[in-house]
């Protein structure tokens, strides 16, 4: 091996109901956990089941001493800066497998505690509120702490129409341009870039092992603009959002919408279903649409060496794919992966508003 090169070991470990158990650490077969940009972090974990249990050869968990519904689990991987905890969340599911020739194995499916929120489905209104107190009263039923930076209009009445409590807060997020997750027993529901912290950096050819990137013009739109009608005033309402919506997280990229103007035509995009009441409702629901649009300009996946600070909302430095794709990007979707084959690995998929500056004429 290089002098140059660190090699991390790797293997998961566990912590059930908050205690450290090293034996699963030991039996662990595959591990994956993946997460997206809309919340609800999910775990699939393989364990070898047969082995000597109480002084005889059997199955190891099906005591559920160890392994049952509802019980809190925690995965830990890697080593070295791209440590860390990549789950905590509860089991909800238990798979056995018999595969050919023996050797039992058990998989435990868990998810976040975002869980109890899609397990939850109402009818009812909410009444001259915010999409923050909407949010800060989901969390409070749930036994949730709200940490929340939701810059939004207040709303005559909101309707949650046969939804969950999961489905009806993403909704109500995305319409200010929010994204929600979970920490330990915080909601937080704040806009991307509240969540970014410091970039991972990834270089192709180094950690960054495969990637495949698309700069796409085919839902890009140079304006989107929401239409209403105001039932004080009784009159209507019309806001639009284009590029400025977007202008701080350019850097010094090419937008989508300056790409489709220039290359192909202006387009507008007009909404009418949203029904807003009042134009501070149109022009928060305007920029969120227009900001949705325009991040997925540029988007991509990829494959690295396994880091624990790829999440979802985090920034990543990517280098080593030409002037155009190199740059910062942000994590919509993040799969930590472990098997005996492979190791640690992380999947993750990324957008950006922006493309680089074009390379220079060919001699």
């Amino acid at each position: 091996m290089p002098a140059d090169v660190t090699a991390y070991f790797s293997q998961p470990t566990f912590t059930v109901d908050g205690q450290p158990n090293a034996d699963l650490g030991r039996r662990v077969r595959s591990v994956l956990v993946e997460e997206t940009s809309d919340g609800l972090y999910r775990c699939e974990a393989r364990f070898d089941n047969w082995g000597p249990r109480n002084g005889r050869l059997g199955y190891l968990y099906f005591g559920r001493d160890v392994l049952d519904f509802g019980k809190k689990l925690a995965v830990s991987l890697g080593a070295g800066p791209g440590s860390g905890q990549v789950f905590e969340g509860q089991i909800t599911a238990l798979e056995a497998e018999y595969p050919p020739g023996g050797g039992a194995q058990i998989v435990v499916l868990a998810e976040d505690r975002l869980q109890r929120l899609r397990m939850q489905r109402r009818t009812r209104t909410f009444e001259d509120v915010s999409d923050e107190d909407i949010v800060r009263q989901i969390a409070q039923e749930h036994g949730l702490q709200p940490d929340l930076s939701l810059n939004g209009p207040a709303h005559r009445a909101v309707v949650q129409a046969n939804q969950s409590d999961l489905a009806f807060l993403r909704e109500r997020a995305r319409s200010v341009g929010a994204e929600v997750w979970v920490e330990g027993d915080r909601l937080r529901a704040k806009p991307r870039g509240e969540r970014s912290g410091q970039p991972v950096a990834l270089r192709y050819g180094a950690n960054l092992l495969s990637f495949v990137v698309r700069a796409d013009l085919a839902h890009q739109v140079t304006e989107v603009a929401v239409c209403g009608w105001d039932v004080q005033a009784k009159e209507p309402i019309a806001e639009a959002a284009g590029e400025a919506a977007i202008a701080a997280e350019l850097e010094g990229g090419a937008s989508g919408s300056a790409v489709l103007g220039s290359a192909l035509a202006e387009r507008r995009e007009r909404i009418t279903a949203a029904a807003p009441t009042t134009a501070a409702q149109a022009r928060s629901l305007a920029e969120a649409q227009y900001r949705e649009r325009a991040r997925r300009f540029v988007t991509g996946t990829g494959l690295a060496d396994g880091d624990a600070r790829i999440r979802v909302g985090a920034l990543v430095e990517l280098s080593g794919l030409g002037s155009l794709f190199d740059g910062r990007y942000v994590v919509v979707r993040a799969c930590h992966t472990y098997d005996l084959a492979n190791g640690f690995r992380t999947e993750f998929d990324v957008e950006r508003p922006g493309l680089g500056p074009a390379e220079g004429p060919s001699s």
